[in-house]
């Protein structure tokens, strides 16, 4: 009798999970997506196994399933092998979709391998090497039966409960892309581009994008993409509203909002846009060593919104056509801050930088700096100073900077035509 007991008190009860609500964090730092679902499960008192389709293919060390009730212990996580159909099998003689690694795509009917080669009758024969291929969208992912990956979890009584599902999809990513148009004023557009090259879907997700060097274990795969995107579309989409911005630990996070994103999809999403005036002025950057680089031509211009890092590309107007000048990389801008790009290097100006002290000592360094730009044009030009101090603390300068940040600091000068400004200044850096 006291078997039959022990035998009653584990047997498995089947459930299925029902999703509530869905966010997912993506990095610019690697392709990684960490995906948070809400569930709400209808257990039976005793030990239940709870089939988690949504988890097929992923690695169930990075899967957690938290209890958000006390009565209710997750035993564990449980992945084994599905009979049936493999993947191969079950789609021959169906339609299947090839993206190759050189951007061509071919849809056709799948006829298997032949001398190792994949077969499609599209309309022409196909052989294709695999290793030339980047991905293959299938009609089916073999047969149905239950669920490959399950968890076990335990309740004290019957009854629906909730749970925390967090696990990891490699291979997605973000970043931004920003145009600018410059004519009387400037059109500043910015968008976030999704890359999403797995078979996974998440519709009405919320999508937070973490700006920063996340560490990671061990690195994962980077995927470089080039996207081509119709200036027609791309260049004069305005969006809803702007992207939200939070300053957590070392890294940025923005709400994105609530999105759809398709397996296989790269989605483009707008969220800003500013017109504005801006400013051209002129920037020599300038480092701890002695030396003359160049002078740069730059246009300025205040920000409306938080920008994170990417590519700008730089477009002015010609014979009412839109002509692309220029594209640089930007870090992370505040709302508020000064945007400048380069436009190109300024022949009339000439920029010189001196060491005039320098010592060391342990974890300590001391510069003092002289700065010298000359005007060889007949214009006079405002000159911003940028000079990079690497954690440094200014201590004196003949002029007041009009920005200092952690790297570097700034002074602007205006230099007429023949004549020559300075700029001494010292600074400490504690390592």
């Amino acid at each position: 009798m006291a078997s039959f007991v022990l035998l009653a008190m584990v047997i498995f009860h089947q459930t299925q999970a029902e999703e509530d609500q869905a966010s997912m964090a993506l990095y610019d730092s690697a392709k990684i997506g960490v995906v948070e679902r809400t569930l709400q499960l209808e257990l039976k008192q005793g030990i239940n196994e709870v089939p988690l389709d949504v988890l097929e293919g992923l690695d169930i060390g990075e899967i957690t399933l938290k209890p958000l009730d006390e009565k209710v212990k997750v035993l564990g996580i449980i992945n084994k092998e599905v009979t049936g159909k493999d993947l191969i099998e079950a789609n021959i003689g169906k339609e299947v979709t090839i993206k190759l690694k050189s951007g061509e795509t071919i849809s056709g009917k799948f006829l298997g391998y032949q001398d190792g080669k994949v077969a499609i009758q599209g309309n022409a024969y196909y052989l294709i090497e695999p290793a030339e291929i980047a991905y293959m969208k299938t009609a089916s992912l073999g047969e149905e039966s239950i669920s490959s990956t399950y968890a076990l979890i335990n309740a004290d009584e019957d009854g629906k409960y909730f749970f925390k599902l967090i696990y990891r999809v490699n291979g997605i990513g973000w970043n931004s892309r920003y145009k600018l148009y410059l004519g009387d004023n400037a059109e500043f557009y910015g968008y976030i581009l999704i890359n999403n090259p797995t078979n996974k879907t998440f519709e009405n997700t919320e999508v937070l994008l973490v700006s920063g060097d996340v560490q990671f274990y061990q690195p994962l795969q980077v995927i470089f993409n080039k996207y081509y995107v119709a200036e027609s579309t791309a260049g004069k989409e305005v969006p809803e509203g702007p992207i939200q911005q939070t300053k957590i630990e070392a890294f940025y996070l923005y709400k994105l909002g609530t999105v759809d994103i398709g397996a296989f999809e790269t989605k483009m999403i707008p969220y800003i846009y500013q017109k504005t005036d801006f400013t051209r002025e002129y920037l020599y950057e300038n480092y701890p060593y002695g030396g003359a680089q160049d002078v740069y031509e730059i246009i300025s211009l205040k920000t409306n919104d938080v920008l994170p890092k990417g590519i700008v590309e730089i477009y002015k107007e010609m014979e009412d056509k839109n002509v692309l000048i220029g594209e640089q990389m930007i870090d992370h801008t505040a709302k508020g801050d000064t945007l400048r790009l380069k436009l190109g290097k300024d022949i009339d100006l000439k920029g010189t930088t001196e060491v005039l002290g320098e010592r060391h000592d342990d974890h300590y360094g001391y510069y003092k700096i002289r700065v010298t730009v000359e005007n060889f044009g007949e214009e006079s030009k405002e000159v911003i100073v940028r000079h990079y101090k690497w954690r440094g603390k200014i201590i004196e300068s003949s002029i007041s900077p009009i920005n200092e940040t952690a790297n570097y600091v700034e002074f602007k000068v205006t230099v007429n035509p023949g004549e020559k400004k300075e700029i001494i200044f010292d600074y400490e850096v504690s390592y």
